[in-house]
């Protein structure tokens, strides 16, 4: 079964927060930069479901308001944050606690409000307080008592792990030994054996020489004074103190927790707080007398077949039982399980600290993919690019307050989906994490797009915009997305140009197209000739509504360009490199830097070198970029966008890459 979980939130004028309204799922990874509020969103759920704050804690501050409101104690401004619960109608313990909450039936809804709001004072003066309360009915207060069955546990960014597992009234281990019903009569006889056995540590000569050289030293000093003699025992093995003594242990030659690294002290505490948050109603262990207890009332005979019975006398829960008897079985526990100590949502900040990038992939999975409810923040890109693309939650800073979306019913195909969680993996994520995000479809827009920013002052790494390299055309799938996500972005793509020429293979006046071709004035307007970078474009945006039918001007390419730019496309003519050839034309420096770079990655000869240079001032760039693409040259496009990259000019930028990366940088900036 399934926990709880956070459906949807709502805030209203709480720090990073001027207004937002979210939907949420059972996981959800939360992603932003520093500082844009994903601790201030925990923070905000804390405020209702934190059993651990008291009273003073939930008592806010002006300095909690939204920074954007002006004076907000003298204006009355309030604070509201409401969250809405589904997942929970299995479990009838909160049912029945939390009744008084439900504002929906179909689905299965619960709402909690928080509201810190202004009063007025007998002598007229105002203060602020606040309310917590359940449903829509502000007298039915949310209080200790229902958050013992419904809560939230966050585990910090900045936590000391070791200092926690050692702390007896912080340890996930002690709260996990606490949920068994151990017999007291048990631990007494355990407790009375070690201290008959420890206490013949006391009976040895060494000991005994001690204590004795211990009590003359000491008398030297004080004299001889009433009841200072000097004695040693041995540890309290008092029954009620012993489990708390179990420490925990790593490795084959059992070193302390203390002895092991950062990383694997994070994930074992990480462990321990999610067998901790596991639904109990179905027990792994039961007593010999809780499993008879129980087997009174088990007319289905249900027990029977789901447990087994220990060595000890005591009752484990099998190996492999079907689905079908484990929901008879949790239906049966939930009736009699009468000490139900409710649902525990996790909050999880940053779980990557410490952790090498293979091990933060692991314990992503491990958190990810169980049953419990989860809200995780990362900056890790290791962990994004393998959680579920409907997973995340994206953070981004505006002048209005943080912006926040979410990547629910993203509407993509299966075979859309597909493609984009596998990029996303094989990439690492990396498209989450920019405050804009270029896409392009090659590997050489990807190495000198950045270049051709930097030498037009505008260095991307400055407004943290990336560059992402899909390795087609297929651009739909990243649209969807990052328009879901809020996150700014443009296209670059080819126009590849192309005219329509008799079919050799065919007489009865068939044409095909012919790619890889310079427009010259032969290509007179009775001729055909087209664009293909259009033609996908168009398609594209009609696809995605984003235009309609009416919006292309067919065969005026100049009207689309302008159209498809509004809608953060950016088509060249040719390719890349044809443009960049183009570019240097007049410009002598430029014509060299492209064929220094030709030259120095050519396994061809001379000849081969002086006929590309040639071709370069004769304006035949098809053919030098054929040379280019050959890989009898074993050069290839990438390469020599690579190696180019190192010396290209301010000359070789195509109008259509400049226009799209200061397009991209006025979206960061809104």
């Amino acid at each position: 079964m399934k926990s709880p979980f956070i459906s949807r939130i709502i805030i209203k004028n709480f720090r990073n927060f001027k207004e937002l309204d979210i939907s949420l799922s059972h996981k959800q990874v939360l992603i932003g930069e520093n500082n844009v509020g994903k601790t201030n969103l925990i923070r905000a759920i804390q405020l209702i479901l934190d059993p651990r704050l008291n009273d003073e804690d939930r008592q806010l501050e002006e300095s909690d308001f939204y920074n954007g409101l002006e004076d907000p104690i003298g204006n009355n401004s309030e604070i509201e944050i409401i969250i809405e619960v589904q997942g929970y109608e299995h479990n009838k313990t909160l049912l029945a606690v939390l009744s008084d909450a439900t504002i929906s039936k179909v689905p299965p809804t619960l709402r909690f409000t928080y509201r810190y709001y202004p009063v007025e004072r007998q002598d007229g003066s105002k203060d602020y307080t606040y309310v917590i309360y359940q449903g829509k009915d502000e007298t039915c207060h949310f209080t200790h008592r229902q958050r013992k069955y419904f809560n939230i546990r966050v585990i910090n960014a900045l936590r000391d792990v070791e200092s926690e597992i050692k702390n007896s009234k912080k340890s996930p281990l002690v709260e996990l030994l606490k949920e068994y019903e151990f017999n007291k009569n048990e631990l007494d006889t355990i407790a009375d054996d070690l201290k008959v056995q420890s206490n013949k540590l006391l009976d040895m000569d060494e000991i005994q020489d001690l204590i004795v050289k211990m009590n003359s030293r000491f008398s030297k000093v004080i004299g001889v004074q009433p009841d200072s003699e000097l004695h040693l025992e041995t540890m309290d093995f008092n029954s009620n103190r012993l489990l708390t003594a179990l420490k925990l242990m790593m490795g084959k030659n059992k070193r302390p927790t203390s002895e092991t690294s950062m990383g694997l002290t994070n994930i074992l505490y990480i462990s321990l707080i999610l067998l901790l948050l596991e639904d109990k109603t179905v027990p792994s262990f039961l007593s010999f007398s809780q499993y008879h207890s129980l087997k009174d009332l088990d007319d289905s005979l249900i027990l029977e077949e789901c447990y087994e019975q220990t060595d000890n006398g005591n009752f484990k829960l099998k190996d492999g039982i079907p689905e079908e008897d484990l929901i008879v079985l949790y239906k049966f526990m939930d009736s009699p399980n009468r000490e139900s100590k409710g649902f525990t949502l996790l909050a999880l900040e940053e779980p990557e600290a410490h952790l090498h990038p293979t091990l933060q992939r692991v314990i992503y999975k491990d958190v990810m993919y169980g049953d419990a409810s989860i809200l995780m923040t990362t900056h890790s890109p290791h962990i994004t690019s393998v959680a579920p693309l409907d997973s995340i939650v994206h953070l981004r800073w505006s002048s209005d307050g943080t912006n926040v979306n979410t990547a629910s019913e993203i509407g993509l195909t299966p075979r859309e989906q597909q493609d984009l969680e596998r990029y996303l993996d094989v990439k690492r994520g990396e498209l989450y994490f920019g405050k804009g995000v270029i896409l392009v479809e090659g590997i050489a827009e990807e190495y000198l797009v950045p270049k051709f920013a930097e030498l037009l002052g505008k260095p991307l790494d400055l407004k943290g915009i990336l560059v992402c390299n899909i390795n087609s055309t297929n651009f739909s799938p990243f649209i969807k997305y990052l328009d879901k996500l809020g996150i700014p972005y443009v296209c670059i793509t080819d126009g590849d140009y192309y005219i329509e020429v008799p079919d050799p293979k065919k007489s009865d006046g068939s044409r095909i197209r012919k790619y890889g071709t310079i427009r010259n004035d032969d290509d007179d307007d009775h001729k055909i000739f087209g664009y293909l970078g259009n033609e996908i474009v168009g398609k594209m945006l009609l696809g995605l509504e984003k235009i309609s039918p009416d919006d292309i001007v067919e065969g005026d390419w100049g009207e689309q360009d302008t159209l498809f730019s509004k809608h953060g496309f950016f088509i060249s003519s040719y390719t890349l490199e044809t443009e960049i050839m183009q570019r240097s034309a007049s410009n002598p420096i430029s014509k060299k830097r492209i064929c220094s770079t030709f030259d120095e990655l050519t396994s061809g000869g001379d000849t081969q070198k002086k006929n590309f240079k040639n071709e370069l001032e004769t304006g035949k760039y098809d053919a030098c970029l054929r040379k280019i693409e050959n890989s009898d040259n074993g050069i290839g496009k990438g390469r020599f966008a690579q190696r180019f990259s190192t010396r290209c000019l301010k000359q070789h930028i195509p109008q259509y890459i400049e226009s799209a990366i200061n397009k991209i940088f006025e979206k960061v900036d809104e």
